[in-house]
């Protein structure tokens, strides 16, 4: 499954739907239709297959696009990622064996390396593994238990979700991408949801996986048909990128996805996050990271779309951003005293504007060809061998859906 928005992805297939809809991280709703490997259990099989062309303008000589997440091969093609998806929906109603179902979520590929679920190597992952029930409590209590997507954020992991090819630094630097634990979801009507997980562990670019307990939630309000509001919030302790740092984390924001036509929509999203005892450069020690931004989706036609971004991210403690490694091409990496080292801890204000012209030969191929202008008041980005303050790239993304 592949759809929707913890306040997160347009359904790229109808924008008709795409202000009401979930966010990938949230509902999981396929892109592609789902072949059914067994009538009797219910069980299907789903996924996609992503490849990709960069061109970065600047030519780094580390080869490297800088603080990017999915897309940092510079001038080289990337085999980003087979996903292959087994489940079983668990259904409202029924007896017991209609409200238990699971979910696998393994990929093969360059991107599994930081997705960050149960990394088995470099090129493979299992992002997702969780057991689902629906209790027969109210209208239906939905319960998960294992690695789930995240509640936080408008943008996902799941490619197919997201407007744009690249990802957003709000997602990308400063949002969990999967979590450990237990979630619960209530429907209370058409027009309001809430979920709530208890967590030992989330995945991300900017820290490692630790066994502290953690909550997460989100509440979606849906007042009418074309706009939907969803509130999210984590909190709980984090390690630091420090021996002996780390505190607890608060983070909180939102986003409001508006469907101004059949054909055109618009999504804001913002939030702010504080982390106590992780910052070397704040004389408080507190790292604070926060942004804002803004998407326009037209699909021209059902072929045609049309894709736009903006967003201005800071890290005011150096906490979310320069904290990589460049031994495998990675997230999450600023330019360094040379092209083969990394910078230290750089508070700075990023921003960024995406265009993205996207086509749909058949129903199951997407095309994507996409121009990103980054910029910094620091100077972590590669021109050459040397920094520079800025970054353009021109990529192509292509994604088969099975």
């Amino acid at each position: 499954m592949f759809q929707g928005a913890a306040g997160k992805a347009l359904a790229l297939e109808s924008l008709a739907v795409a202000a009401a809809a979930p966010s990938p991280t949230e509902s999981g709703r396929d892109v592609g239709g789902k072949r059914v490997v067994s009538h009797t259990l219910g069980i299907t099989f789903s996924g996609y297959l992503e490849g990709s062309y960069t061109q970065n303008f600047s030519n780094p000589s580390s080869g490297i696009n800088q603080l990017r997440i999915f897309d940092v091969n510079a001038n080289q093609f990337r085999p980003n990622v087979a996903k292959f998806v087994l489940e079983r929906e668990a259904k409202v109603g029924g007896g017991i064996e209609d409200r238990v179902g699971f979910r696998v979520k393994f990929n093969v590929g360059r991107d599994s390396k930081f997705i960050g679920g149960a990394n088995l190597s470099n090129l493979a992952d299992f992002q997702e593994f969780y057991v689902h029930y629906v209790a027969p409590i109210g209208k239906g209590l939905d319960l998960k238990v294992g690695r789930i997507n995240t509640l936080i954020g408008y943008e996902g992991l799941e490619s197919p979700d997201n407007p744009n090819y690249s990802r957003s630094w709000l997602f990308g630097l400063g949002q969990p991408f999967t979590t450990f634990g237990v979630r619960a979801s209530y429907e209370f009507s058409k027009y309001a949801s809430f979920s709530i997980g208890g967590i030992n562990s989330i995945t991300s670019a900017t820290s490692d996986a630790t066994n502290k307990l953690m909550v997460e939630s989100a509440f979606k309000l849906r007042p009418t048909d074309r706009v939907t509001l969803t509130l999210y919030g984590l909190f709980g302790p984090r390690n630091g990128q420090t021996p002996g740092s780390g505190g607890n984390r608060v983070q909180g924001g939102g986003t409001l996805n508006v469907r101004l036509t059949e054909k055109a929509a618009v999504v804001l999203e913002s939030y702010y996050a504080n982390q106590t005892n992780s910052s070397v450069l704040s004389r408080t020690k507190n790292a604070r990271w926060d942004g804002v931004a803004g998407y326009l989706i037209y699909d021209v036609t059902e072929q045609w779309g049309l894709r736009f971004r903006s967003e201005l991210f800071e890290d005011a403690g150096g906490y979310a951003a320069c904290n990589g490694t460049e031994s495998f091409p990675k997230a999450n990496v600023c330019f360094g005293a040379t092209p083969t080292a990394t910078a230290p801890d750089i508070a700075q204000t990023l921003w960024e504007t995406t265009y993205t012209l996207q086509y749909k030969p058949m129903y199951s191929l997407i095309t994507r060809l996409e121009f990103r202008q980054d910029h910094s008041n620091k100077n972590v980005f590669q021109y050459g061998a040397g920094p520079a303050n800025h970054q353009e790239t021109l990529s192509l993304d292509v994604i088969y859906l099975f």
